[in-house]
């Protein structure tokens, strides 16, 4: 969706610009024009936008290149990283004689291309296709943004030396940001080595950090590019001659790419191809712990300190904490001053942005209110008493550790060989997973080759690792409980914090969403759908591993009266875009065709970035290419977000989903959940006093009062007429996944009248048997639950 311009002003729609439907959009301004706060340019291939916008965790207002696809806007390039406005008032000025001013009320004015003004009135400014934005004297380039990268590198784009043989050659490096909410320049620059041009090195604050090794034509020394020798799909170069020595990359295989320089001091590069999803390759991180300097780190001068060096991320209470709010300090900064403070026991940031450093100087507190602790990195935490997360445990105690129950004590009355029954599964499911019970128990098996084949491998971790990642699986570490088993937050080794589903040990439902997720989930990639990290097995035990979400799930925020403030129309409608393209991945371009059957939004998580990923796939079935739709006897799901016709005749299909998708969007826009709503005698659901809304000409009346003074009328009754497009009775009138990007995407296209919605079908439902609040499971199940004919 993008927006009119009418008589050079600019009708804009508040929701978000979906990329698969921006091809109407202009990718060009000329001499004389303005680019308000809300108006943007987009490329021809509607990947890249060109306009003002706030970061994640930022109130600062920028003017910059942002990635589009897969939903999260991916910021790859900034005009004022070092000087970012306060507001929306600034505008883009391309004056008649061709060059690029950023104008605030504060009277500020930044000119982007200051290195090379232009002289001719003749000029213009396009985003191209690569994410390059090109400042033109008729058909010459006369500056372009490529040469001036921030923190990240894009096909196509060079970073080296240039004009060699002048006094000064010209250096193009990217630079880290401060912190996640802070693009000013950070502590961390990659570059080429001025003393070997066939080297590429990072300094941190001036100060030799790592470098790679020599180019040998494929690689460095230290792998620093991703393995190409199988595909050529990923080919990284490097050009030299007298004037110039710079390196860059192409795709072919790939769709989409970058390469960043991060805060923390790595490279992640990330590459994508549309049909099977994202990967993801980072080099070394030089601030491992336990005394190993990984290949390519230059080792640091060491401090004096008794207590060692080595911090680790904990999660706990620290008392005297001081502030020093020098926002041009990262995280990184912060932990080299406490590293060379002997009296520095611990650090953090100082602000959620990433920017400020705070120190203690004091001792942990143990025993304290969950609710006084915070996450921190302490110094040589193994010497220390700890009770977190992160603690190792001593495992020559010879007290066993306090675990949990797994599951309610076993009923006298069920079968001994109802029990053995599931044990039998289990082994069978072992011997499909390639693998022997005795490879699992005794540690051998290091990764499960899924149908033998090796794109399929999956991370198997060790019991005893997930044990002292999750401090023995301990009620302070539980986010859940659901019917599957509870899930605890867990720190491994190397600091990852990761999410830990623990099901029941007896439960035959469990092996089947185990087997399900272990099979299913971790052959399919996409941005919006949580990533399974990997699984455990140990006699009964089934654990899946997956990446740690901070911010839960989305009902958390949505029926919550103060988080919900927290989600604006800008990130309710991401959210809702980031859900349609997970589901059109789902339904479309996997490499399976996936129908997920519970979806709602306990089982939307959110990440940093307050992105959407869809979870627990423990439910989903797999479509073969011919296949529409199935019927099954056992009823899975959670009533509310059910369709009519899965409800009462086990009948399900792609437009399960989508009925499921419309009903979560009624409640993104209203904050009201579907079940348990009552406004009205007439209205059991809040689908139901949606429908009775629209016939009545009142869908306005249906908004948040939150987002009444952000967002366009007309684009909210859209949203509303989509959703109950998505909740028609019968299955062949709702549209497909598609048909919603399209619908969302564009605000000419006229669209259809909702039929009557699945009104016959109200579900009433017992105030506690709301969905859970974590999103990494579901009860799947239909009890205490009743469906009335109306």
């Amino acid at each position: 969706m993008r927006p009119k311009m009418v008589n050079g002003q600019v009708v804009l729609p508040c929701f978000v610009f979906l990329w698969l439907q921006l091809s109407h959009a202009a990718d060009t301004l000329a001499a004389g024009s303005v680019m308000k706060d809300w108006e943007f340019l987009v490329s021809p291939n509607n990947v890249f936008k060109f306009g003002f916008f706030n970061p994640v965790f930022s109130g600062n207002r920028y003017l910059g290149i942002q990635y589009m696809n897969y939903s999260e806007l991916k910021i790859v390039w900034l005009a004022n990283r070092e000087n970012p406005m306060t507001d929306s008032s600034g505008y883009l000025n391309i004056t008649k004689d061709g060059n690029l001013f950023i104008h605030d009320q504060r009277g500020t004015s930044i000119t982007v291309n200051s290195e090379k003004p232009a002289t001719s009135s003749n000029i213009s400014v396009s985003l191209l296709n690569s994410g390059n934005l090109v400042l033109r004297e008729g058909q010459q380039v006369v500056w372009q943004s490529f040469d001036h990268p921030t923190d990240t590198m894009l096909p196509g784009m060079k970073i080296g030396l240039f004009g060699l043989k002048l006094t000064q050659p010209r250096i193009v490096s990217l630079t880290s940001w401060i912190g996640l909410g802070v693009p000013a320049v950070g502590a961390f620059t990659l570059g080429v080595d001025p003393n070997n041009t066939k080297q590429l090195m990072i300094w941190r604050r001036g100060v030799p950090y790592w470098r790679s090794g020599n180019w040998n034509g494929k690689n460095f020394t230290y792998s620093l590019v991703p393995d190409t020798e199988s595909g050529e799909g990923f080919k990284f170069s490097h050009i030299s001659n007298e004037d110039e020595s710079y390196f860059t990359y192409t795709l072919s295989d790939y769709n989409f790419s970058w390469m960043e320089m991060n805060s923390t001091g790595t490279i992640p590069i990330f590459f994508a191809q549309l049909d099977i999803g994202w990967n993801y390759y980072s080099g070394q991180n030089c601030d491992v712990e336990n005394g190993y300097t990984p290949e390519g780190c230059i080792k640091q001068q060491p401090s004096k300190c008794r207590s060692g060096d080595e911090f680790q991320l904990t999660f706990g209470t620290m008392d005297e904490w001081t502030s020093s709010h020098n926002l041009s300090l990262g995280l990184n900064d912060c932990r080299e001053i406490c590293r060379n403070d002997c009296t520095c026991e611990a650090y953090c940031s100082a602000s959620a942005d990433g920017s400020g450093c705070k120190f203690s100087h004091g001792k942990r507190l143990d025993n304290m209110p969950i609710e006084w602790a915070q996450s921190f990195y302490i110094r040589n935490i193994t010497s220390q008493s700890d009770t977190s997360v992160s603690q190792k445990q001593d495992r020559s105690s010879t007290a066993p550790p306090v675990v949990p129950p797994l599951s309610p004590p076993i009923d006298k009355g069920k079968s001994e060989s109802s029990q053995n029954q599931v044990g039998r599964e289990t082994e069978q499911f072992i011997h499909e997973l390639g693998t022997s019970r005795a490879a699992i128990d005794n540690g051998i098996a290091h990764t499960l080759m899924l149908k033998g084949q090796k794109d399929h491998e999956l991370p198997l971790f060790s019991f005893s690792s997930i044990e002292i990642a999750t401090g023995n699986f301990s009620e302070a570490n539980k986010l859940g409980q659901g019917g599957f088993g509870p899930v605890y937050k867990g720190t491994l080794d190397d600091g990852q914090e990761i999410a830990v589903k623990r099901l029941s040990e007896r439960s035959g439902q469990g092996l089947e969403e185990f087997k399900n997720e272990v099979m299913l989930i971790s052959k399919v990639q996409h941005r919006n759908l949580v990533r399974l990290l990997g699984c455990c097995i140990k006699g009964e035990e089934k654990i899946l591993i997956y990446e740690y979400l901070p911010n839960k799930s989305l009902d958390t925020f949505l029926f919550d009266e103060s988080k919900s403030l927290l989600l604006d129309w800008r990130k309710r409608v991401n959210v809702i875009e980031g859900i349609t393209q997970g589901l059109l991945y789902l339904h479309k371009y996997s490499r399976l065709k996936i129908i997920h059957r519970d979806l709602k939004t306990s089982n939307i998580l959110l990440d940093n970035n307050m992105s959407p990923k869809i979870s627990d796939f423990g439910t989903a079935k797999i479509f073969g290419e011919n296949e529409s739709r199935a019927n099954t006897n056992r009823i899975v799901g959670t009533y509310g977000y059910m369709s009519p016709e899965y409800a009462m005749d086990g009948l399900f299909s792609a437009k399960s989903d989508v009925f499921s998708f419309g009903v979560m969007m009624l409640e993104i826009i209203s904050g009201k959940r579907n079940i348990g709503f009552y406004q009205s005698n007439d209205s059991l659901n809040l689908v139901r006093y949606a429908w009775n809304l629209l016939k009545e000409g009142r869908s306005l009346e249906l908004m948040d009062p939150a987002l009444a003074e952000t967002c366009s009328t007309n684009e909210f009754k859209r949203c509303v007429q989509v959703a109950l497009l998505c909740v028609q009775e019968s299955a062949a009138d709702r549209p497909t996944m598609s048909e919603v990007v399209s619908m969302l995407g564009s605000d000419t296209e006229i669209l259809p009248d909702p039929k009557q919605s699945a009104l016959s079908t109200c579900v009433q439902v017992n105030d506690n048997d709301f969905p859970d609040n974590l999103g990494l499971f579901s009860s799947n199940n239909a009890t205490n639950s009743s469906i009335h004919n109306q």
